[in-house]
């Protein structure tokens, strides 16, 4: 039989068991635990503090080697520039989306070679046609009884059709020469053709604005903010000679770059343009991001081999290699130039 002093010495035993257990956890583990949780925080903010050192220089370095980029944009380019493209007529073709911000520097950099910069053609949202059918348009562009997919074609064709007849190139006697054939849309042949048409029904400009182009911008489908020492009704598109950029912006999205790419024949005659737009920053993570318009002619087999492409115009580098290839154009095979993906040089090669 056992004794109840037995089960009392048992008891407090027990308990007193649970209470040093208590009181050691609560003051060496507990202890060791907080010094673990401690010297961890230190370390993350330790490491936090040397991320954030790393990123004031490098904001720093970035915001010096803008300035100097900004620099050389307004200094370097008068020396550098100066008559490259001296009485070239110029136009800028821009995406629906493109700022007028994004216009400015390109523009100074092209009055500062001596082009004859008839200023920007600014693409709008809608050339998308996503209000439906445009029948005051239809009928301006002598479209009856039409359908919107019809509509939507002869737009484009009749934007491409202008850029394509006031770029056609002049001889040395100041005549337009034959257009380029399907076989070899990048060089043109060696007769001319004083008035009316080139081979391939194009129209030679007659020192009017085309009709189309007039309908478009009166019904908001087109802006035009034209070069210095050109007024609002001057006409564009009215002569030939002309050279294009192709201005994309990086934030685009797929509709807009669309709309621009839409008006680079991929087939027959090619445009004497280059395509450029700004850097386009690395996606975060998880982050999808469309393209830019130099991208995608890069990644088209067709597009590539017919039209020079700058990918990082916001720099001085990239502006540059934009007005080497104007100055160029049909004298050397398209490239791609810059510092992403597809370029195969900063700068075309020497002329």
């Amino acid at each position: 039989m056992i004794n109840i002093r037995y089960h009392i010495v048992s008891i407090t035993a027990v308990f007193l068991a649970l209470g040093l257990g208590v009181a050691l956890g609560s003051t060496f583990l507990d202890g060791a635990t907080v010094d673990v949780l401690e010297r961890n925080i230190k370390s993350a903010e330790n490491r936090i503090s040397a991320t954030n050192a790393e990123n004031d220089r490098l904001n720093d370095q970035l915001d010096k080697s803008n300035e100097r980029d900004d620099s050389l944009i307004l200094v370097g380019s008068e020396a550098l520039l100066d008559g490259e493209l001296q009485d070239l007529p110029v136009l800028v073709v821009a995406a629906p989306g493109v700022e007028n911000g994004d216009t400015e520097v390109l523009a100074s950099m092209l009055v500062r070679s001596g082009a004859d910069f008839r200023g920007t053609l600014q693409l709008t949202d809608k050339l998308d046609f996503t209000g439906g059918m445009d029948t005051d348009l239809a009928t301006d562009l002598g479209l009856a009884d039409t359908d919107l997919a019809t509509l939507k074609t002869a737009v484009r064709g009749s934007i491409t059709d202008a850029l394509l007849a006031a770029g056609l190139p002049l001889d040395d006697r100041g005549l337009v020469a034959d257009a380029p054939d399907d076989d070899d849309p990048l060089t043109t042949t060696s007769t001319t053709t004083p008035n009316g048409s080139v081979p391939g029904g194009t129209s030679v400009p007659d020192g009017e604005q085309p009709a189309a182009i007039t309908a478009l911008i009166e019904r908001g489908y087109l802006k035009v903010n034209v070069g210095p020492g050109y007024a609002d009704d001057d006409p564009i598109l009215e002569s030939t000679g002309y050279r294009y950029v192709y201005l994309g912006a990086p934030d685009l999205d797929a509709a807009q770059n669309d709309t621009l790419l839409n008006l680079l024949p991929s087939t027959g005659p090619a445009l004497p343009a280059t395509v450029i737009t700004g850097t386009q920053a690395a996606p975060l993570v998880d982050q999808t991001i469309d393209p830019t318009v130099v991208a995608r002619v890069r990644a088209s087999d067709d597009l590539r081999q017919r039209y020079n492409t700058v990918d990082d115009s916001d720099t001085f580098a990239g502006l540059v290699a934009a007005i080497f290839t104007l100055r160029d154009m049909g004298g050397v095979s398209p490239g791609q130039y810059g510092q992403a993906d597809g370029a195969s040089a900063v700068l075309p090669p020497p002329s």
